[in-house]
């Protein structure tokens, strides 16, 4: 036989000032959830996709000006990135490159091959991208996110 679990919910406005050890509440209309303390509430935070170290990453941006996110794109075989001012290369937190075009030349078959990764260097980010059909210079996009 199954276990009914009944959880208090309402409106924010209508939360308690504390519940029961253990009891979960549950705001309707903020949709957050709660769980009393016996003296008080404390509030589940759900970390999800848009979280750095449990911030919500768009709150967390507008509040301070410890991040910067940069993107752009380049033509070439080889492209160097540089951190932005007042920003070192141990301030990277991620960084994402992804082919934008390839301009192909010749027969594309089974001897073939095409790439984009990038490096670590100690200024800057330095970009490959690459085929062995181009007939023109490939072009790629990234993107950087910097945290002090």
């Amino acid at each position: 036989m199954g276990t009914n679990i009944r959880i208090r919910r309402g409106a924010k406005k209508d939360l308690p000032a504390s519940a029961p050890s253990g009891m979960p509440l549950w705001c309707e209309d903020a949709q957050e959830l709660y769980i009393g303390t016996g003296n008080g509430l404390k509030k589940i935070e759900t970390p999800d996709a848009d979280t750095l170290d449990g911030y919500h990453a768009s709150t967390f941006l507008k509040s301070t000006n410890q991040f910067v996110i940069a993107s752009g794109s380049s033509t070439g075989t080889t492209t160097y990135v540089y951190p932005p001012s007042g920003y070192t290369m141990s301030n990277l937190v991620a960084f994402i490159p992804s082919i934008r075009t390839i301009h192909y030349n010749g027969d594309v078959d089974y001897n073939d091959s095409m790439y984009c990764y990038w490096s670590k260097e100690s200024s800057r980010i330095k970009i490959t991208c690459y085929n062995t059909e181009q007939r023109a210079n490939p072009q790629a996009n990234w993107l950087a996110v910097w945290r002090k």
